[in-house]
Formats: structure tokens, sequence, C-alpha cells
């Protein structure tokens, strides 16, 4: 019951604090960081984001930090390449061992951008030149620039019963632009509840800390809280088969709720086939302010919806290695196509 309890008041925790500000913060053009929305991991992907309630992945670092949590000296690496839409490099490095009664340790790291991005000082929105502070190269007109996001964070989690796994991610949060950065510091916090017969209820916040701050203006980092539910069916069956069901309700602090389900099938302990959906995606509008007069307008939200997958179970000498693949469409945009690599030993 006390462990119940945990989860419930966690998840009151999401549901208030998910509440918009009179301020307005709750206005995706007024966030920053915005790379901390984009999926780590081709499994995490492929399942339409409905991931709050896997257990013992090291994906789940990007995730929920509960999910990392291990047993029996066990570590995990991981490596994600995503060439994420309008060229984007998105890409992503964790490790997560197990260390015994200390719980798991992790650290991981996931960067995004692009280079050689033209640059015209007419185009400059003008708040920023009002402001004094760009100088690009030191030029009227300079040939390029790029840009660089960063995040960097320690992962912490334990089974803190047979059925309750809690853990939290302190992170530093970077990103610079043709020589001018902001950094910021957040904190991830997440539980795994274990209910009966392979079901599972959890909920994680993300990106809870300070704001990034550029040319003396300040955007908070993009908040998120989920509740999801998952259930293992055909267990322990001779062929090695399993269906596991997946479903998260999130609330983004600056948009509309979302809700993900998703269906991963086992086969062979070999091959898993993954698909999930993302809903309240389609069709939608956010409001956003215009860069140049500060005006609100209606922006259409990216059409993102369905995802796919599968991932590959191979023994490599004394490894556990599994590849993963995930296809995303992004409607009238580019579909994206993400790889990850992990080894389990």
């Amino acid at each position: 019951m006390k462990a119940l309890k945990m989860i419930a008041v966690l998840g009151m925790a999401v549901l208030v604090a998910a509440q918009p500000s009179e301020a307005g913060v709750g206005k995706s053009g007024l966030t920053g960081a915005a790379f901390l929305k984009v999926g780590v991991g081709a499994r995490a992907v492929a399942l339409g984001s409905a991931y709050t309630t896997v257990t013992g992945d090291v994906n789940q670092m990007f995730w929920n930090p509960a999910g990392t949590a291990m047993s029996g000296g066990k570590s995990e690496v991981l490596l994600s390449h995503n060439q994420w839409i309008a060229d984007l490099s998105h890409q992503a490095v964790g490790y997560a061992r197990d260390m015994g009664d200390m719980g798991t340790l992790g650290i991981g790291v996931v960067t995004l951008g692009l280079s050689d991005i033209a640059a015209d000082r007419d185009a400059v929105p003008q708040f920023v030149l009002d402001a004094g502070t760009f100088d690009p190269n030191d030029t009227e007109t300079s040939g390029s620039y790029s840009y660089r996001d960063l995040a960097i964070g320690v992962t912490w989690s334990r089974h803190i019963t047979d059925r309750l796994d809690m853990g939290m991610t302190g992170k530093v949060v970077r990103q610079a632009i043709d020589g001018v950065s902001a950094t910021a510091y957040a904190a991830d916090f997440g539980a795994i509840y274990r209910v009966r017969n392979g079901m599972r209820i959890g909920a994680r916040i993300n990106n809870l800390g300070s704001d990034l701050t550029f040319y003396d203006i300040g955007a908070p980092l993009p908040l998120i809280f989920s509740i999801g539910a998952a259930a293992d069916l055909l267990q322990n069956r001779d062929d090695g088969m399993q269906v596991t069901l997946l479903a998260d309700a999130t609330k983004p602090q600056d948009g509309e709720q979302l809700l993900y389900t998703a269906v991963e099938v086992q086969l062979l302990d070999m091959l898993q086939l993954r698909s999930g959906y993302k809903f309240n995606y389609q069709g939608s509008e956010d409001e956003k302010i215009d860069e140049v007069d500060g005006t609100a307008f209606g922006a259409s939200r990216t059409e993102e919806g369905l995802t796919a997958g599968l991932g590959l179970n191979l023994g490599m000498g004394g490894y556990n290695a599994t590849v993963d693949y995930a296809f995303t469409s992004f409607g009238i945009l580019d579909s994206v196509h993400q790889f990850s690599l992990k080894f389990q030993f």
C-alpha cells in the first residue's frame, strides 16, 4: 500500500504541476531547449514514446529514470543515431551499471545540432538586434554559423521493493549558437510499480529546473509530465513469444494533453516487432510568438503520429547486443529513421 501511495503522490504532482500558469508559460513558443522533447533510443521511438513503464533498460535514463534499475551486476551501453527532420543530427550515448546495494548508476549524453547555416544579418530577428549583442562573426553578413544543443545527465535508480522502482536524473542543459551560449540545470524523477501478472504502472516528471537565458530573455525548459501503464501478455511460452501493450498519458506544460499507445511483440527471444501511435498531434495548433514583432499566431503542430520499428537480439562473444530501428512519419515533413545499438554485459 505504501508503494501505491508513493505512485499516487507522484501522479498527483504530475497533474497539479501540469496546469498552465497564469503568466502564460504554457505556450510552446516560450520554451527553450526544445531538443529535450526529441525521443531518444529507437525502441522508445518505435513504441510511440509510450515508455514510462519499461523496466531494466538504459534507454530509460532519457525517459523515466526509475526504468534503469537493474540487478545482478548487469551493465548496459546505448549508442543512438537519429538524422532528424531538416537535416538535424541527433545523437545519444548512455551507460548504466548495477552497483548492488547502491542501486543503478548511469550517465547519458544527448546532442542535437546543425552546421554550415547560412548567416544573413538582415534576417536576424529584430528583438535580437535591439539587444545589441548579436554580432555574427563581426561582419555585416557572415558566410555561415552553427548551433549545438547538449544535455549531460547522471542517473540513479533502485529497486525499493520487489515491486517498486524509483529513480532520478540530474542534468546540465546547454545551447550554443554562433559563439553565444546559455546553460540551465534540471532534474527528472520517476517511479514504476509492478501491480500483478506482468502489469505495471508508472509516472515521471522531466526537465524540472532553471531557465535558459539568451540576451536577457529567459525561457523555461519544456516541462513534461507522464503517467503510464503496461501489460505483458502470453508470458513464459515455450516458443519465447510475448506481447506487451503500453499506454502513456503525457502533459507537456507548453501544450495539450497527449496520448501514446503501443504494442511490442517478441518472437523466439530474438526478434521484436513494434508499433505505436501518438494521439492529438495531427490537426492541432499551438500558439507561438512572432520573433520579429512579438505578436501571437496559430501554428500547426507537427503531423507526427504513426511509429513502427523492430529489434534484433544478437550474441557477440560474452556480450548480448540489440540492434533497434524506428520509423516515424511526420506527415508533410520528411519521415525519420532512427537506429540504436545496445550492449548488455
